[in-house]
Order: C-alpha cells, then sequence, then structure tokens
C-alpha cells in the first residue's frame, strides 16, 4: 500500500472550534450514522467495544460503524473527506464526517469506493489525531494517507473507528465530551430505533449493533397507525401534518413524542419530548409518536424551544398537537373514559362542588391515579370506604410533588393489607402513623450503619477519632430506650474531672500481642483511633441522676482480661471515692468493642448469669448503685434489631450506602482526607 501526505482544507478554524459543535456525543455519532444513509447504505453495523477496568471510568473503549455504501474513492478524498466547512452533504458529505472527534482523540477511516476515471476500486486509510496539532491551525498540518489500487472488483465500504475516547480522561471533562448514557448496553437498540423508526420498521435498511440485527418485531407492536391533518398557520397558511403512533414493547409506559425533518434527504429526529396527554393511561403500554411536515425544517427547530412558552405561533402549533394525541388516546380508551363517568359522581371524588380547588393538570393527574388504583383494588366497584382516606391524600400528595412514591406504595398493598391500613387508621391519627414508622425506619437504617462502621470496608477508611465518638454520643438510645432522645447534659465539672482522672489511669495504653488484645487491620485505617470515652447524665423519672460512662475500645483493642480487670478497677475506685456522691445518683459504666478475646467471652458469660433480666450485665456494686456493662457491638446492635423488629414487624429499610449515609448525615465530621478516602468505599 503507497502512501502520501495531505493537508486539510479549512478557512483558518481551530479544529476544536470546528469539530466539537454537536449537542452530545451521541448526536455527534449520529452525524455518522446519516452519512452512511445518505451513500445509499443497505447494511450499517456499529460494533461497540465495552470494558470494565478499573482504571477507564468510561464502559467503552471504542466504537466502530461500518457501512456498505458507494464509499469513497482515493481521487475524490480530497474534495469529498479532507475539505472541511464545505456545505455540500451529498453522498455522505459535509462536516459531519468528523463528528467523531467531538467523542475520541483519535479517528480512524477506511474506505473502499470505485474510480471513474481509472475504472478501478481503490481503498484509502486516513487516522486523525487530535494531539498532533492541538492548537496548531489544521491547514497547517500534513497528514498521512495510504492508498491502493485493485485490479479485481471490490465491494465498496465505508468505515469509522473511534478510540481514546475524551471521556476516558483524568481531567475535567465538558458536557458536550461526555459519552452518552445511549451508548451503553441496555440503551444503544433503542436509542438507534428512536432515530431510525422507518428504516427499521420497513427493512430498508440493516443495522447490526454487536453482531445483532434490529428488526421491527424487537420494538414494534402490531402496525402503526397514521393521522394526517391539516394545519392552520396564524398567516392563513394551511400545512399538512403527518402523525405516526407506534406501539412500543417497552417497560416505559410513557408516550414520547418526536418532530422529524429532512435533511437533505433523510428524515432525521430534531425534537423530543416527553408527553402527558390528558387521555393515556400507562395501562395502555408505551408509545413513541413521529410527527412530520414541510413546515417542520431545521432552522424551526434551531431557532425555537417547542417546550416553552411565548411564541404565538408555536403555542397553536402545540395545541393543535395536544388535541391530535388527545383524540388518538381517547378513541384507544374507552375503560378509561366509562371509569371517569363514575369517579365524578363519586362522594369521595375531591374535586365535586371544587371542595379542593386544583389546577386542571392535577386533576388530570388524579383520575389517572384514581384509574390504576381502581384497576388493582376495585375501590369504586366494592364500595370501599378507604376512600375517603386515600383520594385526599393523593390529591395532597399530588400537590406536594410526592404522588409517584405513595401511589407506587399503595399500589402494592395486598387486599389484605388494605384492609389492615383502614382499620389501624379507624383507631389512631395518619401522623401518629408516620411518626412511629419513620422513628422506627430511621434507628434500623442506623443499625445496618453502624455494623458496616465498627465491622465494615468503611472501618480501615477512618482516622479521626473524633467521628465514631460523636456517631454514638447522638444515638445514646442504643444502650436503652431510656436515653430515646435524652439530651446530652453535664453540669457537674468536678466529677468528670474525676471521671476523666480514673480513665487516664486505667485506660490510657495500647494494645499489644503480649496482653492478647491486639487485633491487626488491614490498610491502617481505625488503627489509628485510639479509645473513646464520654460520659452522659440525665435526671431518671424517679429524680435519680445516673451518670453513663462509655468506654469504647479502638477496632484494633479486643476485650481481654486485661480490659475486663480494668474496668473492675474503675468502678472499684468509683465505689470508694469519696468525692463522688452517692446519694440519688447511678453510675452505668459500659465496656463495648468490635470483639472480645475467648477468655473474656468465658468470664462475661460466666458473669451474665447472675443476671438474667439485663442484657450485657457483667457486674454490680452495692456500696454505691454501680453497673458494669461488658458488650460486643455486634451483640448490641442484634438486641436492637430484634426491639424494632417486635415493634415494626422488621420494616424493610432500604439499604443506603455507609458512604452516602456517612457524607449526608455527618458531613461536619469530614474533612477533604476522609471525604477522598470515603471514595473509595463501595
Amino acid at each position: 500500500m503507497k502512501s502520501t501526505t495531505k493537508k486539510i482544507t479549512t478557512n483558518t478554524r481551530v479544529i476544536k472550534d470546528l469539530l466539537t459543535r454537536y449537542r452530545d456525543t451521541f448526536q455527534a455519532f449520529r452525524e455518522l450514522i446519516n452519512n452512511s444513509l445518505q451513500a445509499e447504505s443497505k447494511n450499517i453495523e456499529i460494533n461497540i467495544e465495552y470494558v470494565n477496568e478499573a482504571n477507564i471510568k468510561s464502559p467503552i473503549k471504542s466504537i466502530e460503524i461500518k457501512d456498505d455504501g458507494i464509499g469513497v474513492p482515493f481521487n475524490e478524498f480530497d474534495n469529498r473527506i479532507l475539505e472541511i466547512g464545505t456545505t455540500s452533504k451529498a453522498l455522505g458529505q459535509g462536516i459531519g464526517r468528523f463528528s467523531s472527534l467531538q467523542i475520541g482523540e483519535l479517528m480512524h477511516i477506511e474506505t473502499v469506493g470505485f474510480d471513474s476515471d481509472k475504472k478501478q476500486f481503490s481503498q484509502t486509510k486516513f487516522s486523525m489525531d487530535t494531539l498532533d496539532f492541538n492548537d496548531a491551525q489544521l491547514e497547517e498540518t500534513e497528514f498521512k494517507v495510504a492508498y491502493e489500487y485493485f485490479t479485481e472488483r471490490r465491494n465498496p465500504y465505508y468505515k469509522v473507528i473511534i478510540e481514546q475516547l475524551h471521556h476516558n480522561k483524568q481531567e475535567k471533562l465538558a458536557k458536550r465530551n461526555k459519552i452518552h448514557e445511549n451508548f451503553l448496553q441496555n440503551n444503544i437498540d433503542q436509542a438507534i430505533f428512536e432515530h431510525y423508526p422507518f428504516e427499521i420498521f420497513h427493512n430498508s435498511v440493516n443495522f447490526i449493533v454487536n453482531g445483532k440485527t434490529l428488526k421491527r418485531e424487537h420494538f414494534v407492536i402490531d402496525k402503526p397507525s397514521k393521522k394526517t391533518i391539516d394545519y392552520t398557520d396564524k398567516k392563513g397558511k394551511t400545512h399538512k401534518l403527518n402523525f405516526y403512533f407506534y406501539n412500543i414493547n417497552s417497560a416505559l409506559n410513557k408516550v414520547k413524542v418526536f418532530f422529524q425533518t429532512d435533511n437533505a434527504g433523510l428524515k432525521s429526529v430534531a425534537h423530543e419530548y416527553t408527553y402527558s396527554s390528558d387521555w393515556y393511561t400507562p395501562d395502555l403500554g408505551t408509545w413513541f409518536i413521529y410527527i412530520e411536515s414541510p413546515m417542520l425544517n431545521t432552522d424551526l427547530f434551531r431557532n425555537l424551544d417547542l417546550e416553552t412558552l411565548g411564541e404565538a405561533e408555536i403555542n397553536n402549533l402545540k395545541n393543535t398537537i395536544k388535541e391530535t394525541i388527545n383524540d388518538f388516546f381517547k378513541a384507544k380508551n374507552k375503560r378509561f373514559e366509562k371509569f371517569l363517568k363514575n369517579l365524578e359522581k363519586d362522594r369521595y371524588y375531591p374535586y365535586q362542588n371544587n371542595e379542593y380547588p386544583a389546577s386542571k393538570s392535577q386533576e388530570i393527574l388524579f383520575k389517572k391515579i384514581a384509574y390504576l388504583l381502581e384497576d388493582e383494588h376495585r375501590l369504586i366497584q366494592k364500595d370501599d370506604k378507604i376512600r375517603n382516606f386515600l383520594y385526599p391524600l393523593l390529591d395532597k400528595a399530588i400537590g406536594n410533588g410526592n404522588i409517584e412514591y405513595i401511589f407506587k406504595k399503595v399500589l402494592k398493598l395486598s387486599e389484605e393489607s388494605l384492609e389492615k391500613f383502614h382499620n389501624l387508621l379507624e383507631k389512631t391519627d395518619l401522623e401518629d402513623v408516620v411518626h412511629f414508622a419513620s422513628v422506627i425506619a430511621e434507628k434500623t437504617e442506623f443499625l445496618e450503619f453502624l455494623h458496616e462502621l465498627t465491622y465494615g470496608e468503611i472501618s480501615k477508611h477512618l482516622k479521626e477519632r473524633s467521628q465514631l465518638h460523636k456517631i454514638v454520643e447522638d444515638q445514646l438510645w442504643l444502650f436503652g430506650e431510656n436515653y430515646n432522645a435524652a439530651p446530652k447534659l453535664w453540669s457537674d465539672k468536678k466529677i468528670g474531672n474525676i471521671l476523666i482522672e480514673l480513665r487516664k489511669k486505667y485506660f490510657d495504653y495500647e494494645p499489644t500481642e503480649e496482653d492478647d488484645n491486639l487485633i491487626e487491620l488491614d490498610k491502617g485505617g481505625l488503627n489509628d483511633i485510639t479509645d473513646l470515652f464520654f460520659f452522659n447524665e440525665k435526671i431518671t423519672d424517679s429524680d435519680v441522676k445516673e451518670i453513663m460512662v462509655v468506654e469504647l475500645k479502638s477496632p484494633k483493642c479486643a476485650i481481654s482480661k486485661k480490659e475486663l480487670n480494668q474496668i473492675d478497677e474503675y468502678a472499684f475506685t468509683i465505689e470508694q471515692n469519696s468525692a463522688l456522691p452517692n446519694e440519688k445518683v447511678k453510675y452505668k459504666l459500659i465496656l463495648i468493642s468490635s470483639r472480645l478475646t475467648k477468655f473474656a467471652k468465658s468470664q462475661v458469660k460466666s458473669r451474665r448469669l447472675n443476671f438474667p433480666d439485663n442484657p450485657f450485665l457483667y457486674d454490680k456494686k452495692t456500696e454505691k448503685n454501680i453497673e458494669v456493662y461488658v458488650m460486643e457491638w455486634s451483640e448490641l446492635i442484634e438486641q436492637n434489631n430484634r426491639k424494632l423488629g417486635y415493634l415494626a414487624n422488621k420494616l424493610d429499610i432500604k439499604d443506603k450506602a455507609v458512604k452516602i449515609k456517612f457524607e449526608k448525615e455527618y458531613a461536619e465530621l469530614i474533612d477533604e482526607k476522609i471525604s477522598a478516602q470515603l471514595r473509595l468505599v463501595k
């Protein structure tokens, strides 16, 4: 294969300004597809190489598109490929052939075409790497072009390969260079169909995506419906509007509207949006509606936003389109029409006699949701009086913007649960039910968070001794429901100073292998957290001051014989210390860590037999009212889980990632260093 050097012809414009002008990377990619269609292709192959390497942020390594169109012969390569800035778009020419450079830094072009002068087929190969010239002007840069002529016939084609995707860069990325979600494995087939439905439905062009040919039966149910109407603009001129209604094989359950324009003989989607028809309900399935007309030209979509109000002509057009779509779905949805007649006569319908003023859109949305609830639970048909509660709740949820969540929860209720819900509301206020469930849910979620914090991966990434301390300090209900929402109080500095001094005397040390209490943790992390200590006082119902002292051993320190001896000595010293009050004071000492050694477990198990009605109680001092508790975090978490299970029949709490909970609810405890480490936690 021979090679030569060539220069790109341009009007002194820099490549970054010229070749990255599309709204997003998928629109840029569609320009390559459009070029293939204009080159009279019958087969367009799209191959995307997906990767899951940890050092690549994008799941895509390369993108390739190949067509069997007329190709480009070497003698026409200069004016059809290398001449940038031309307005000619015939047979796949125009700036769109370089749109791949908005997606990646490296573009390879390979093509076979027929040279009408030499009466031979030629193959041409050309690569462009934007790093080769960066800010250089294009006409100053030479590119290597390889070519070869064949004596025998060859099948023409045109192939583009895009590599070194911008999305994979480590630096901050411009939005227009990010990989669009349409490229992902689960989205690419649907995205191609959305933009080229006519070609796929009529089999005029085969799209082969990663070896699979897209067929109309993959996407479309039955034949599409067509409707043509006359639209009269504000100037009195009449235009034809063609509507194509496709029932799509998809669980999306929405209506999407696509406006198509003629782009050099090719139908292109110029604008799309999700549409809410007054007469559409989700049980009708997913519908794509394509609208085309000579009046819908490229300039219209470039200069006017169809989704904003203001322009009289656009408003008039939108209203005409809305009426046409509404008429289509009204004819299809006789069940919904029949239901509305019954609903509007129902005594629990919240919009009767304007008792609850609402916008027209709010009332329409209510009707659709009530229709789906009726389909699921037959509330009107069975004259279920729970409508007296549900209908106002739904109306209020719509106004507050929470309707989707509440509706899904109600829709999932079984008949039995719906009846229990009804009975419960007759016995108590809904606000009390919501508050109770909310408290239980928050506590259950916190226990999952605490378990991960003390035993999971995140424990290896926390290095500030104040973090675990402050989190537990705000959740004292862990140590007993009587501490639920208890304020953190400490008024007697003298007592506090004594307790701190005793703590330094008995617990200020590092665990060692000799003491059999050293737990090795990988990758540092909580190895750096020293033992934590805090105390809290509150006045109990019997007017007794309770002083709770919590000694949280660091995760590298197991509770061993040494720790048991120390907590005994600590309690004994409090008992004997004359400076510490005795009357109407209770001391509650808690020693807790992630693990107990075998010796400690044996001792704790024996001691607990003396107090069968008080979990975790290890010892009691009688001269002063002192209780000593020894436990593992896992024991405390499990006991609280059981309590919550009894209270709420184990609410199904959504899993909230520890990282998310930590960053959202304990943000003040995170500095930049910790934030960087939390990003490592999955």
